[in-house]
C-alpha cells in the first residue's frame, strides 16, 4: 500500500530538512575544527604572553560550543528522519486496521 500524498509531501519535507540539519552540523564542525587550529602557547605569544590565558580560555569556550553546535544539529536531523519514518508507518498501520473493519 501506498502513502496518501499528504503524507508523502509531509514526510519528504521532513527529510529535506534533516538534510539542512546534517549540511549545517557539518559547517559547525568545520568551524570547530578551525577554531581549535587557533590555539598557541607561550612562546609563540612572544611579547603578548600575558593574552595566552584568557586567550585560550575563550577558545576553549567557543570551540565547545561549536562542537557541541554541531552535534545537536546532527540529533535535530536524526530526530527529523525518525518523525518522518514514525509518521509513516503510523499512517500505513492506520489504513491497514480501517481496511479491515469493512
Amino acid at each position: 500500500m501506498s502513502l496518501p500524498l499528504g503524507v508523502k509531501v509531509a514526510t519528504d519535507a521532513l527529510r529535506t530538512e534533516a538534510g539542512v540539519w546534517d549540511q549545517q552540523s557539518g559547517q559547525m564542525d568545520a568551524i570547530a575544527t578551525k577554531v581549535d587550529g587557533l590555539r598557541f602557547n607561550r612562546l609563540e605569544a612572544g611579547v603578548f604572553q600575558l593574552v595566552v590565558g584568557p586567550y585560550g580560555e575563550l577558545v576553549d569556550q567557543v570551540y565547545g560550543r561549536t562542537h557541541e553546535a554541531g552535534q545537536r544539529m546532527k540529533e535535530i536531523a536524526d530526530t527529523l528522519r525518525q518523525v518522518a519514518k514514525t509518521y509513516e508507518t503510523e499512517e500505513l498501520d492506520g489504513s491497514h486496521r480501517l481496511k479491515n473493519l469493512r
